[in-house]
């Protein structure tokens, strides 16, 4: 069902190039992504509180790569900071017009 919308979206963007700026980026927002699994998703932690928990069915969903850093900061005006600022102050697209 996902697969008409995104198909055009990949052929459109596979050939950009990136920095290596940008690909830590990705790197760090995919280690916030384990972080939040880890730490907060119910299913996860419900999982792995049990006496047998299924360590692998947990890690086998995790991105591949990730990247952490303590305390990041990113640099003003930066598209990486336009997107933290988006992030910390979500918009309710529902009741918000």
């Amino acid at each position: 069902i996902w697969m008409p919308s995104w198909l055009p979206i990949v052929q459109k963007r596979r050939s950009l190039s990136y920095t290596e700026q940008q690909r830590q980026w990705q790197l760090l927002r995919r280690g916030r992504y384990l972080e939040f699994n880890l730490l907060y998703e119910r299913g996860v932690k419900f999982g792995l509180a049990n006496a047998n928990p299924r360590v692998e069915g947990v890690m086998v969903s995790a991105p591949p790569l990730i990247a952490w850093e303590y305390n990041h900061h990113t640099e003003e005006g930066s598209p990486e900071a336009e997107l933290t600022e988006i992030l910390k102050n979500p918009i309710d697209w529902v009741f918000e017009v």
